[in-house]
């Protein structure tokens, strides 16, 4: 009922089925997996009432299924955390989340920037680097294609042209 009403994205998406996948792709509907979200709660699962832990643990491999298949099928996919849920500062393991469950690397990295720009209406001046935009860079310590992980550890961050971060050299 929210893609037929017009919504632009849908938040976890946790029991989403493959023909409500196929009509957010058709209408450009964004899916925000929030991956970090459900290990979060997996990480806490042990301290849950065994009926709830059951559920909670069935539940986390509908989730991770469900995004499966948008990558499969092609919705787009932006980059969100549900930062609360979990310790803030770790928000870059999402893209470790989202390659794990079966998203190219360089898939993931667009759904961070690009892919999250677009759904959230400022393209035109953030989510890529090119001349006129603010000039938000984060640098990582190793080829993010070749290691997602290195998302984790940055070590170079701009913002709005501003050096906001540069670590020295171990």
């Amino acid at each position: 009922m929210a893609i037929a009403a017009g919504v632009d994205s849908i938040e976890h998406g946790s029991f989403i089925e493959d023909d409500t996948l196929r009509m957010m792709k058709a209408k450009g509907v964004y899916l925000v997996p929030t991956l970090s979200a459900t290990v979060h709660v997996e990480e806490k699962i042990a301290t849950f009432p065994p009926v709830i832990a059951a559920k909670g643990r069935a539940a986390a491999a509908h989730v991770r299924q469900t995004f499966r298949h948008a990558v499969q099928i092609g919705v787009p996919i932006a980059l969100g955390t549900d930062a609360a849920v979990g310790v803030h500062g770790t928000n870059a393991r999402e893209f470790r989340y989202m390659v794990d469950n079966g998203m190219a690397p360089a898939q993931a990295l667009l759904a961070g920037t690009a892919n999250a720009a677009r759904l959230l209406g400022t393209i035109d001046r953030v989510g890529t680097l090119e001349a006129g935009k603010l000039a938000d860079v984060v640098a990582v310590p190793g080829n993010p294609i070749a290691d997602i992980t290195v998302t984790e550890h940055p070590v170079f961050v701009m913002k709005d042209g501003v050096v906001v971060r540069r670590d020295a050299k171990p």
